[in-house]
Parts: C-alpha cells; structure tokens; sequence
C-alpha cells in the first residue's frame, strides 16, 4: 500500500475505506456533498496502482458524458498515464460501444425523430395525431419498455389500447426496416445479445474485474439488469448513490435497486459518506431533520466543518410579492458582493418561472433559465444531421422526409404521399422507392428532375472527408446554405457553423455516435454572470453560495400532480432535500399566501414540509438531564448535566463534551 498513499492521503477515513474496499462488492451511500466524484475515481487509481487490474479490465458507467469526461480526466491525473482503454461512459455509449463491437451498427433516433416517426404511422393508420399527440405515444411506449414489454404484452382492457399496440408494432417494424434504435433501444438490444448468447456475455463479464456504477439510485430496471448480466461472480461492482436524492421515478428509476444492493450482490460491504464539504452545518441540520421523516433509507447524518450557515423562510402574500421578495434579496447580495453566477433560483415547475422572470427584468438582474431549447434541438442543426445520417444510412426513413423537406426544393406533399405510398407498396425504404419512381418512369418532369437532384447529393457528397468538409459540401450541393443566407438569419448560420466547429478527425459514423449520446450538462457555461433558473430537478448535481427555493405550498410542493401515496411523498421530500442541500452558506424559502391560477387568485396552505423541518427540536429549556440526544459531528450521546450555560454530553466511546444548548448541531432523539 505503500505506493498508493499519495492516491489515499488525501481523502477522510469513510473515503478511505471505501477506496482500500477491493476484495468484495461494495456499495458506497455517498450523501450530498460528500466527495463521491473523488472517492470513486481514488478507488479505481488505487485498484490500478496497486496492479489489481489492469485499465482495460475496468467498466465505469455514469448518467451523463460530463460525468464520464470528469472521471476519466480525474484519474489521469493521479496516475499520471492516459485512461483510454478502460470503459468509462454513460449506460448508452457503453451499450452502444458492445453493439458495435459484436457488428450491430444501428442508426441512433433521438426524441424528435421518433415523435417524426410516430407522426407518420399514425397518419398511415388514420389516427388523429391532435386527439392522440405523438409525443403521447411516445411516453407511453418508453414506459412498455422500461419494464421490457413488447407490442404482443399489451392486454386489451379498453379502445385505446388497441390504438397503442398497434402504434407500438408498427414503430418497432418501422425501427428495425431502418435499421435504427431509439434511446430505450439501445440497452434492450444489449440485454438481449447479453441474455441470448452466452459466449458473448462471458466474454464482457469475465473482461470486465471491476464495474462502477455512478449514481446507482438513479438506475431503471434495463440498466440494473445490464450490470446483472455482466456480474458473474468473479468480477466486483461498486455502486455509489444516495437513495436520498432518488428524484427521478418519473423518468423510470428506481430507488428500490440501492436498497436491495446488499441482496444482489453476495459477499458485500457498505460505506457511509456523511462529511459534507459544500454546505455549513446550519443547512445540513434542516436537511437531516427534514430527510429523518423519509422510511424507506439508509440511515445517515451528514455533518461538515462549515458553520455560519444563514436560513431565511418567508411566506409572502402573493406570488408576485414572492418573486419581488427573490430580486429584492439578489440585489442586496450582490451589493454584499456576491456574484450573481452564484446564486440560483429554484422552483418544483417550470410555470413559476415566469413571475420570477418578470421580477429580475424589472430590477434589471440578469438571468439564464437552465433547460431551455437545446443546441441540438435546432432546426437548422436538426436538418444538417438529417443529411448527414441519410449518408450512412439509406434506410433512414426519419431523415430522408426531415431532409426533403428542409427547404422548398420543387418536392411537395403530393410527390412525398407518392413515395410513401410506394414504399409501403414495395415494403422498401422511401429512399429506394424514390429511385424506383425514377427508373420507372412514373413522374412528371419537374417532379422527375427536383427528386432526381436531391437523390445525387448522396452520391456527390464524399464520406471520407473529414465532417466539417462534409458539412460544407452538403451545404453547397443541397442549396441549404443559399436557403439560409437568403432566410438572412445570422444566428442560424452561426449555429450551423459552430456545427461544424465540433467536427473532428473521428469519422462520419463515430460524429454522428458521438452528437446522438450528448447530453446537456454544460448548458451553465453559456453564461456566468447571471442568476440561474431551474427546476430542481435541473439542478441536482450542481451547488450555489445562494439558493432560493420558492413555492413551498401544498398542492405545488408536494404536488398535486401525484397520487399522494406515501412512496410519492417521500419522492417529494427528497426533492425537497435535493434543493435545501444545493446551498453552500445562504438558503431561502418561500411560500405565498395566495397564488394565481387562470388569471385568478387562489388562497394555498404552507407546504407540509415547512412543519417538518423543525419537528424534530426542542427549546433549550426543555432540555434535561438523561435525554438522549444526537450531534450531527460527535453522533448519538446521553445529557449528564445541564447547568445556565452548557450541556454536559456522553457521546459514544465515552466521550464527555460541553455543548452549547443552543447549538444548532444538536437534536434531540
């Protein structure tokens, strides 16, 4: 070990355990603030430096590509060589990276080009796509998934489940003719090559000594069950999370996975992270108050070195008062010297928003709302990557009609009904029923011509090259960049143009991978300087001097959305937890008195969760000898004594200390 104590020097004794923790599965509750990030990328440093595998044998998955990207970089710099052959990435590009590896190369379609698809299989079955949004389907089809149903598991228990089967088979016939998949896809596929071909899991598990998994508590049931299938009781998993900021059931996670951890996986240990470096104690206090009323959790306490801590909760009149209220406070921070990168406003729904809005305009504070429309979700982006996977994949049939129809080129709809119709005829790709309409002579000249010229920009258009020359031929030869130049719309071009900057040495096909499987993380560095909005869930994994938390009412925060069952309440409260632990030094909550609903006001009660933060304390005075009492840095103890001025305590190994009855460190048990 000698050699790995400058990798283990650094970290606290919890973090050290779990680090020299290699012999056996672990699971490491890392509580908020608590250094996972480091504890994780020390452990796999360690496990390297001390030759117990080698960097090819290590699986590291994670939720997003700046986790992965951080990760990687992190442990380059302890052992000081590249970590290019070990498998860091999120579930997707991991499960992406097996399917390419045993020869399956799906195109990937993301939200947009599904919804596209979606569209059109419902105009083909004459369903109304207003009373029945694609979107709808979508959600609806996403969930079938996630608990592994196809089109066949669906019972018909009423009409709209018909409709839903039959929108379900068709979208996944359509899929496989185009040889695409959708998000959900990707990991299904990998499950399925992993549970039907036992060579091939072998191969992955026996490879793989070590696997890591970021964030465990926000796994859904596919991915649990692609580590599963990778585990064959010789390699080691280490799981890291907090079932306390478990926030995402909506999206199909399940906070059940981390609990039953122990279950999974025999021969299994589990570390508790509860120092926090990011928030002072007075915040943590209401945090492990508040979380303390949650059932189904592994029992902590989060303590820091940090005090000073400084807790505003305001109920206010209106939500109008509320949000003067959140810009008044800004500016008095900001005049304190506080930099408004600093500060962020968080609510439970992106509607409330909007008289936060009005307030920061009318005293002039800038702002950024973090979540809104997306790079990649541009049209003109949207339209460039249309060409581009059309390129590589002729099947296509989601980019084939975004790329038709991405500027007015002579290709109405009549022309476009035409090809589908032969297509479907043909049971062939739009694309190829386009050449057949050709060859066979079926259309009119001009109709002839304007679907013959946009057929040979695929063949003008040399792959090789490297993408941003790519992008510059599909411009020119399509007449796209005349479109957008005539269109005189500046932001557009520079869009496309910072498009074309991302474009690297990798190849068409590895791009295209590469853009399907961003995620958005650094939407917060567009711009510093500015107060930032978000939803909470937004903003779990990011920290701030100053929060705001505001909407705390009933109905709002909880939500009336949700069935108010008591799993949904501890969602909630955990939601809840998320926002308070956000905050580093200044924490304010706000409710209003009465809130406007369809331009009308409506008297609300304070959020339960109001009471909950301090149900937990007594009044000094009430203090006595023989209470037992918990300290969120010395633990659990016994009151021997109580004078004017000092408690005197028994903590654990006999520990004797003075406290302060005031001090905000202490509960009582």
């Amino acid at each position: 070990m000698q050699q790995s104590n400058y990798i283990i020097n650094p970290l606290n004794e919890e973090q050290k355990q779990a680090v020299i923790t290699c012999d056996c599965n672990l699971l490491i509750i890392a509580g908020a603030g608590s250094g996972k990030t480091k504890t994780l990328t020390h452990k796999i440093a360690y496990i390297l430096n001390e030759g117990l595998a080698k960097p090819h044998q290590i699986l590291a998955l994670t939720f997003t590509n700046k986790a992965a990207g951080e990760m990687r970089e992190r442990i380059e710099k302890l052992i000081g060589s590249s970590s290019s052959s070990m498998w860091i990435g999120t579930f997707h590009s991991i499960a992406l990276r097996i399917l390419r590896n045993e020869g399956i190369k799906p195109t990937i379609y993301d939200t947009k080009d599904s919804e596209s698809l979606i569209k059109e299989i419902l105009k083909r079955l004459n369903i109304d796509s207003k009373k029945y949004t694609p979107r709808s389907f979508l959600s609806k089809i996403s969930l079938f998934k996630l608990k592994l149903k196809k089109p066949e598991d669906i019972e018909i228990t009423r009409p709209f489940d018909k409709i839903l089967k039959s929108v379900y088979k068709s979208y996944e016939e359509e899929l496989k003719k185009a040889n695409a998949v959708d998000f959900d896809n990707i990991i299904l596929k990998t499950i399925d090559l992993l549970e039907n071909n036992s060579e091939i899991r072998e191969k992955y598990s026996n490879r793989f000594k070590y696997i890591f998994i970021d964030e465990y508590q926000d796994t859904n049931y596919p991915q649990y069950l692609m580590v599963r299938l990778l585990y064959n009781g010789l390699n080691r998993v280490c799981a890291v999370g907090d079932e306390d900021q478990s926030i995402y059931s909506f999206r199909g996670a399940e906070v059940e996975n981390i609990m039953k951890f122990d279950k999974d996986y025999d021969n299994c240990k589990i570390v508790k992270l509860q120092k926090n470096y990011r928030s002072a104690q007075e915040i943590l206090n209401i945090a492990n108050t508040l979380i303390s009323k949650n059932s189904f959790r592994n029992e902590k306490q989060l303590y820091s070195d940090k005090t000073g801590g400084r807790i505003t909760i305001k109920g206010l009149p209106t939500d109008s008062d509320e949000a003067d209220f959140v810009a008044r406070k800004i500016l008095i921070l900001r005049e304190n010297g506080e930099s408004l990168s600093d500060i962020a406003v968080l609510y439970r729904t992106n509607s409330q928003s909007r008289a936060i809005e009005e307030a920061l305009i009318r005293y002039s504070i800038p702002y950024n709302i973090i979540g809104s429309k997306r790079f990649l979700e541009r049209k003109e982006i949207k339209d460039i990557l249309a060409y581009l996977r059309l390129l590589v994949n002729r099947d296509d049939n989601v980019s084939f009609l975004r790329a038709i129809n991405s500027h007015p080129r002579g290709i109405g709809a009549k022309l476009i009904e035409k090809i589908q119709k032969r297509a479907e005829e043909d049971n062939i790709s739009l694309f190829e029923a386009s050449k057949r309409l050709i060859d066979d002579n079926l259309l009119a000249a001009k109709q002839k011509k304007a679907l013959g010229d946009f057929l040979s920009i695929f063949d003008a258009v040399d792959t090789t090259k490297r993408v941003d020359l790519i992008i510059d031929e599909i411009l020119s030869v399509s007449g796209y960049k005349n479109h957008l130049e005539d269109k005189a719309n500046s932001d557009r071009i520079e869009n496309v143009m910072e498009l074309k900057n991302s474009g690297s040495l990798d190849s068409l096909d590895e791009f295209l991978e590469g853009l399907s499987l961003l995620d958005y993380s650094s939407d917060l560095e567009k711009e510093t300087e500015s107060v930032k909005l978000m939803t909470i869930h937004a903003a779990k994994g990011l920290e701030f001097n100053s929060v705001f938390v505001v909407g705390l009412e009933e109905g709002l925060f909880p939500n009336e959305g949700l069935k108010q069952s008591e799993l949904d309440i501890e969602e909630e409260r955990r939601l809840f937890y998320v926002a308070i632990t956000r905050a580093k030094t200044n924490l304010f909550i706000t409710y209003a008195q009465a809130r406007k609903k369809s331009a009308q006001y409506s008297y609300t009660k304070p959020s339960r969760f109001l009471k909950e933060l301090n149900e937990n304390r007594k009044n000094p005075e009430e203090l006595k000898r023989g209470d037992k009492v918990k300290h969120s840095i010395f633990g659990e103890g016994v009151i021997l004594s109580k004078d004017s001025d000092f408690l005197l305590v028994k903590f654990g190994d006999n520990q004797i200390k003075k406290i302060l009855p005031r001090d905000r460190n202490l509960m009582l048990l």
